[in-house]
């Protein structure tokens, strides 16, 4: 048998079942950990556990489509339903608010590796290993490619002037920061006549999804004004 046909081919006409099946969930596995891993470090919604498990219940979706035992007569039915409920995962994952949408690459994520179970539970591994690599590469070198084609971030700094409500208004600066793309420094806080506070805020002010952080400062309660710090 040729050698492209064996690594690549269809893993069910190489091993007898219930050990292909095994072997096609367990790869399964493997690729919703390869790609779920390059999310869960960028500190995305859907992380590791998450990918793992739609990869996962994808192909063994897919496995039990194509199992005569288990009366799979109608695969073709079965994976259209795989990729409609895939599609409403993936659109529970994305945010919008009036200065931009997020969560596209984690919806798109989701969508890639639903694809991927269903191309392992059909029996070629290889392939969904393969596919999983190609996704990987996607989202961390490709992403490194963008941020050479739109050039070097340039820093700007703004005073962020706020009411302190007991610690309230510091807390939704952080965890506004705390999500904000591109370089984001938070400099001293000090405090200001009249009983406010101010703190330094470093960011890109040349890229549009990075710079928006300002319009979402000056939407928090509490926040008075900004005022540019050079």
């Amino acid at each position: 048998m040729d050698i492209i046909q064996v690594v690549f081919g269809d893993i069910r006409q190489l091993m007898p079942r219930p050990y292909c099946e095994f072997v096609l969930v367990a790869t399964a596995f493997l690729c919703g950990a390869l790609v779920g891993f390059e999310r869960e470090k960028e500190h995305k919604p859907a992380g590791l556990r998450t990918i793992i498990l739609i990869c996962v219940g994808s192909a063994i979706f897919t496995v039990v489509s194509a199992s005569p035992s288990l009366g799979g007569h109608e695969p073709a039915r079965i994976a259209a339903q795989i990729v409609t409920g895939v599609g409403f995962l993936g659109a529970g994952s994305i945010l919008r608010d009036r200065h931009h949408i997020s969560g596209l690459t984690t919806a798109a994520t989701i969508w890639a590796s639903s694809g991927i179970g269903m191309v392992v539970g059909a029996g070629y591994a290889t392939a969904g290993v393969v596919l999983s690599a190609a996704v990987l590469v996607t989202l961390d070198w490709v992403r490194r490619l963008e941020f050479m084609l739109r050039g070097a971030c340039q820093v700007h700094r703004v005073l962020v002037v706020y009411q302190p409500a007991q610690g309230k208004t510091r807390a939704r600066i952080t965890a506004l920061l705390d999500e904000a793309k591109g370089p984001i420094a938070i400099g001293e806080d000090k405090q200001r006549p009249e009983g406010l506070r101010e703190i330094s805020i470093e960011y890109c002010g040349v890229h549009r999804d990075h710079r928006c952080v300002l319009a979402q400062l000056a939407d928090l309660p509490g926040v008075e004004s900004l005022e540019d710090a050079g």
